[in-house]
């Protein structure tokens, strides 16, 4: 099955194949710099998702050998050596785990650290973790109800940047309360905990339409604790759903709920999967792989070179939330829906994001290095060298935004995509 590119020796061999010069962002398809990395500094966001991606690669090959191709001259020194990149990459990631000024704490501390704790037993990785935690928290508001997502948001069309009038919330917020949980049940800090769960409930009232489907942005204000505004940053407009937001909003609930068994946050998780579902739905016939999402469910559909624009990281996001949907309809009578909806659902967005998306530009282990030495060639289709594993991600394409960006490979793409293939792997389905 296509999905099964999930654990090619070519993943593997491009997260090694040139080590990135700084913490990569994206990798775009055209212009002076297609195929390449473009670098972010070590404190943006997305800082996290590369030292994350090689951590999930070391989980794969300590538990799940079968599935982690290696030429065998390799495989004995493999593991220390991957280790090692690991250990090099995260450095720079736990010198930021005091940080008060970013709600990002999850994104940049768990996909490492958590990992390396879950791993290897560093307690100094855990202690980073709940020290994260505590830094997120200290960004809580208790009239407002919720976590600051962001001190100021700026673009075209607006500008918020007193902290005094606007308390900025945004629905990625909800992937970083994983974090919390983890970290209050660990030290037993029921605080935390009461903190991700009341955040939580302040989205789904205030973020969470209706309809199942999601703004981005929402500004409260800080003295009333009421909504003053309810935007997109990202997205294509105001009213309509970005497909990420939608995402986000899917893993993130699916997560709380397995954290505190609350059923406002199942049904929540559950209305929020069918809605994107339903959206992939709404295109069936009209282009080719309708199950990688749209960059937004509302934007205007131009048949670019190469079909709509799409966002393939707003659909391994989906599913990685959707699995954990699926492992909770077997322990949980409520859910009115086929016992394989939500897998089935999964696997077809892993199988046409591979199809249309995985890029062609292939990387492997070279055969005949010296001792010692790991060596990757390129093993190029049709296509130039692309550092990503996948393409088609779209960052930031809001007609008011300062910087748009689109088409490109994402570093959390690929990461959320390994994620995705581990998550089979932990619940014994491959």
């Amino acid at each position: 099955m296509e999905f099964l590119e999930l654990y090619s020796e070519n993943v593997i061999a491009k997260l090694w194949r040139k080590p990135p010069e700084s913490y990569p962002h994206t990798v775009p398809q055209t212009g002076p710099s297609a195929g390449t990395y473009e670098y972010r500094e070590a404190d943006f966001w997305t800082c996290g998702f590369f030292p994350g991606s090689l951590y999930a690669l070391l989980e794969r090959l300590v538990k799940y050998p079968k599935s982690f191709p290696l030429p065998s001259h390799l495989r004995a020194n493999f593991h220390q050596q991957l280790l090692k990149q690991c250990r090099y990459w995260d450095g720079p990631i736990r010198g930021m785990a005091g940080r008060t000024d970013t709600h990002d704490m999850g994104f940049i501390i768990q996909p490492a650290l958590r990992t390396d704790w879950e791993l290897n037993g560093n307690r100094e990785s855990l202690g980073k973790v709940v020290e994260a935690a505590h830094a997120l928290a200290s960004r809580y508001n208790e009239r407002v109800k919720a976590i600051r997502s962001w001190d100021s948001a700026i673009n075209y069309r607006y500008s918020f940047t007193d902290m005094k009038t606007n308390f900025l919330v945004i629905i990625d917020s909800m992937c970083n309360l994983d974090l919390l949980c983890y970290a209050g049940y660990h030290t037993g800090d029921q605080n935390l905990i009461d903190i991700a769960t009341t955040h939580a409930h302040t989205i789904l009232t205030h973020v969470v339409r209706p309809d199942n489907s999601t703004y981005h942005l929402v500004n409260f204000s800080p003295s009333t604790g009421l909504p003053l505004l309810k935007l997109t940053n990202q997205g294509y407009a105001d009213s309509s759903t970005w497909s990420r937001g939608q995402a986000w909003a899917i893993l993130g609930f699916t997560q709380i709920y397995s954290w505190t068994k609350d059923p406002v946050f199942l049904n929540a998780a559950v209305g929020l999967a069918k809605y994107f579902l339903g959206r992939l739905d709404e295109v069936e016939g009209q282009h080719e792989y309708p199950y990688v999402p749209l960059w937004d469910f509302d934007a205007p559909v131009k048949e670019e070179e190469g079909g709509p624009l799409r966002d393939t990281s707003a659909g391994m996001i989906a599913v990685n939330g959707l699995l954990i949907l699926h492992q909770i309809h077997g322990t949980s009578p409520v859910l009115d829906t086929a016992p394989l909806f939500f897998l089935d659902a999964a696997l077809r967005i892993l199988k046409e994001t591979v199809a249309l998306s995985l890029s062609k530009s292939k990387a492997a282990f070279k055969n005949d290095s010296q001792p010692g030495k790991i060596e990757v060639v390129d093993v190029n289709g049709s296509e130039e060298t692309f550092a990503a594993i996948l393409r088609n991600a779209t960052a930031n394409w809001n007609p008011d935004a300062h910087k748009p960006y689109k088409d490109h490979g994402l570093v959390y793409g690929d990461y959320y995509f390994l994620e995705a293939g581990n998550k089979l792997l932990r619940m014994g389905l491959i």
